[in-house]
């Protein structure tokens, strides 16, 4: 006997499918449109563009998930001090101040001279990690803050704050549920 045919099931809207919103260049083309709070804690193998040489440096610092390189403390570290030596204006340390870095090296140096510094310089990389971002052509401490890869992930994390995650119609059921209250 032969099976009735299936109906067809209706998929759920989300009303945000007319939008030209889009990272496209940042995520690898059968990821392209899932949500950036899914993206955040898949494999970095979801960004475009990781490939062997960058999955090994990643497997040896242990950041498997895009969240993870997102919080990679020396990117972090490296990307705050390269943001805050535009800021530097050279010789306008007033007399007295008490504004340090520690764990950067090159401490008694200024944040534009630690950022072109090499990123060994960041106490707690091992030589290995710094062997293997030359591969990957960070060099300096600058290079590292500026690194596509963790900007990415970085951004991505934080837009996950800002994103909408439910569907059209459980929106609806919220906002009916909020007006009974």
């Amino acid at each position: 006997a032969a099976e009735p045919p299936t109906k067809k099931v209706k998929e759920e809207t989300t009303g945000w499918e007319s939008h030209t919103l889009n990272s496209s260049e940042a995520f690898m083309k059968a990821d392209e449109g899932r949500s950036f709070t899914s993206l955040a804690t898949d494999s970095v193998s979801v960004l475009q563009g990781i490939g062997p040489v960058a999955t090994r440096v990643l497997e040896v610092l242990k950041l498997k998930t895009v969240e993870d390189l997102a919080k990679y403390k020396f990117f972090l570290m490296a990307r705050a001090l390269l943001t805050l030596s535009e800021t530097e204006t050279e010789g306008g340390r007033p007399e007295g101040s008490v504004m340090n870095v520690d764990k950067a090296g090159y401490e008694s140096k200024s944040l534009k001279e630690i950022v072109a510094a090499p990123v060994s310089a960041l106490e707690g990389l091992t030589d290995e990690a710094v062997e293997l971002f030359g591969d990957l052509k960070v060099k300096t401490i600058g290079d590292l803050g500026n690194f596509k890869y963790c900007r990415w992930a970085e951004a991505t994390v934080a837009i996950t704050a800002y994103e909408e995650t439910k569907t059209a119609t459980e929106r609806k059921k919220e906002r009916m549920l909020s007006k009974l209250q």
